[in-house]
């Protein structure tokens, strides 16, 4: 094992958080006035992703250790997808129709547009979310990692690398393995998805998939008591941020959405307002939100 030296090509860069990164999330309805009234974003575990390939890279670099046992890599990864949770968030200048198709109901659909300093900040501010100077990807560049290094980033939020590679094209160097840093494995994908523009928020409570993948098939227990210990799998977890108000700049309107939707969401407003006036945080603006309705095509 100590001879064994996985080679992993380029590392990604860090998402900086310029202002100039326009961000847009879209979501039902019903998750808009969940954020409204909450101050938080829900990360959805990557066990419900219809893309079944997502960690395929990290599956096929651990495959590639003589000593790891395959059926204890399948085990170990099924864990890994069902405790990794990701919100996702598309990288463009305008709202976009493919976007609008894919990701939201069309009857009550929404969009929230933001940047990524806002994003970044509204989210470092919190303490429960345990981000400091040596966790968070935000600071710290992955490939000045110093050998032995034992920091892991407790939020990751990164670009989305389209490729058209096979997973077993790719390497990655034993120390960020062994450093935590397999969750790079879920910033790959393929590029048929290229048009999404993704940028992931991401947060594991099983870290790491390469420290479980030597066990044996009889010690399979050890892997469900330390996540026990840790966090049991849940469909989706809660990323409180600073406040909602801060995070979003444009609330957008569905073009599907059905006619008086608007009246809806700003009497919907009005009542969250009231809960957020007696937890004593910034009100939500109504003139936040836009409706550009158009037919598309």
């Amino acid at each position: 094992m100590e001879n064994f030296e996985i080679n992993f090509g380029n590392i990604p860069p860090d998402l900086e958080p310029d202002g100039n990164i326009i961000l847009w999330r879209y979501m039902s309805f019903s998750s808009l006035c969940e954020m409204l009234m909450n101050d938080h974003i829900p990360l959805i575990s990557i066990q419900n992703f219809s893309d079944k390939s997502e960690g395929a890279i990290l599956k096929e670099i651990l495959f590639k250790f003589p000593d790891a046992p395959r059926d204890g890599i399948e085990y170990v990864m099924q864990k890994y997808y069902e405790t990794t949770y990701v919100s996702s968030w598309h990288k463009a200048k305008n709202e976009n129709a493919a976007m609008w198709d894919r990701y939201t109901y069309k009857g009550e659909g929404v969009a929230v547009k933001t940047d990524a300093k806002l994003l970044f900040d509204c989210i470092e501010t919190i303490k429960d979310n345990q981000i400091t100077d040596h966790q968070s990807f935000s600071e710290l560049r992955l490939d000045a990692l110093p050998e032995g290094s034992s920091v892991t980033p407790d939020i990751i939020i990164k670009e989305v690398e389209y490729t058209d590679k096979n997973p077993t094209d790719f390497a990655m160097a034993a120390k960020y393995l062994h450093n935590g840093y397999d969750l790079l494995c879920f910033f790959y994908k393929l590029g048929d998805f290229k048009d999404e523009a993704e940028i992931r928020i991401l947060r594991s409570t099983f870290q790491s998939a390469y420290a479980w993948a030597f066990i044996g098939i009889y010690n399979y227990n050890k892997v469900d008591d330390a996540i026990k210990k840790v966090s049991p799998p849940q469909d989706s977890l809660r990323l409180n941020i600073d406040s909602a108000g801060k995070l979003i700049q444009e609330i957008v309107v569905s073009p599907y959405a059905y006619n008086g939707f608007i009246k809806t969401l700003r009497q919907s407003i009005e009542i969250i307002n009231q809960h957020r006036e007696s937890r004593q945080v910034d009100l939500i603006e109504c003139n936040i939100i836009e409706s550009r309705r158009k037919v598309w095509v």
